[in-house]
Formats: C-alpha cells, sequence, structure tokens
C-alpha cells in the first residue's frame, strides 16, 4: 500500500482487483471512485470493446538490426477521451517487437516530437558500436529544481505521451 500510494508502482491499474477484495470494496468504486464502495460490480458486457485504429507509419525498433519503418493499424489515440493530443503531425510512432534493455516486447510507444518544458519519460537514442540504439531518460522536478537521467550521449527523439502494449502485424 505504501508503494502504491508514494508513486512508486508503475501501473497500479492492475492491482485494482487484488486491492478492493482485500479492503473488501467493489474494484468499480476504487479505480473510478463512482457509487458506493459497497455496491455490487456493474453489469458488463461480455462483448471486448473495439479499440479503434488507424493506419500509420511506425518506426519498429528490432533488438538486433536497423530500425525500419512499416505502415500498420494502432490505437487510434486521436478518439480517445483521456488523451486529447494536439495535431496528428507532432506524434510518432515507436514499436518494440521483443524485449530490448529499456523495454519490454509489444510495446507502442507514441513519441510528441514538440519538446514542450516538463516532468516526463522521454524517449531518445544513442550510438553503440556504429548501431543506433533505443533508451529513455526521466525528467522530474523537486520544487523549482529539474533533474534528469539524460547522459550526454543520448539524442532525443520526443516525449512518451502513451506506452502500451500493442501486438503489431509486422510486414516489411
Amino acid at each position: 500500500m505504501y508503494r502504491l500510494a508514494s508513486g512508486k508502482i508503475d501501473n497500479p491499474h492492475k492491482y485494482v482487483e487484488r486491492l478492493a477484495f482485500a479492503t473488501g470494496v467493489s474494484s468499480h468504486w476504487l479505480s473510478s471512485g463512482i457509487g458506493d464502495p459497497h455496491d455490487p460490480e456493474p453489469e458488463t458486457s461480455k462483448e471486448p470493446l473495439a479499440t479503434p485504429t488507424m493506419l500509420t507509419h511506425v518506426t519498429v525498433i528490432p533488438p538486433e538490426g536497423e530500425w525500419y519503418e512499416v505502415t500498420a493499424q494502432v490505437a487510434d489515440i486521436f478518439l480517445s477521451q483521456q488523451h486529447k493530443p494536439r495535431d496528428k503531425k507532432l506524434y510518432e510512432y515507436y514499436y518494440v517487437p521483443e524485449t530490448i534493455e529499456y523495454f519490454t516486447g509489444f510495446t507502442l510507444l507514441v513519441v510528441e516530437r514538440e519538446l514542450r518544458p516538463g516532468p516526463g519519460i522521454f524517449l531518445a537514442q544513442r550510438e553503440e558500436n556504429g548501431k543506433k540504439q533505443l533508451c529513455s531518460f526521466q525528467i522530474s522536478y523537486k520544487g523549482l529544481d529539474q533533474s534528469s537521467t539524460r547522459s550526454p550521449d543520448m539524442q532525443t527523439i520526443g516525449r512518451v505521451r502513451i506506452m502500451d502494449y500493442w501486438e503489431l502485424n509486422i510486414r516489411k
């Protein structure tokens, strides 16, 4: 509970069911704050909701070899109620099909190229043995002081706006 409350758990939403069970409250109430904590779970459709998709260019980052471009169906974040992108031209998609040092496999990254000030996770690249490598760094603030984990050899690609599991059907 301490790790959750202090923000040290990366994906707290995956613990909602367990926390609800342990505390004796509805997972719906715990995740949304709507209703009474002891109401039964609302009925949900048996059919999974289809995620709206769109066709776009994606840069694929394989664990070995050169990065390459594909055209693929990805989640259409521009229809999202939670994330309101400003301009489609500011966003690029990167896909990690297999686990590499900084990212797990099947990770789709939506990256905003416009570098505005503020905290966040940033995608970067560096040259190692003549090959491009994907990496990341964080910028955070404590009061007015900014700290960054960026090393001098990193070239910033952009701020990660969305990072999610997504299985692409890759065709070169």
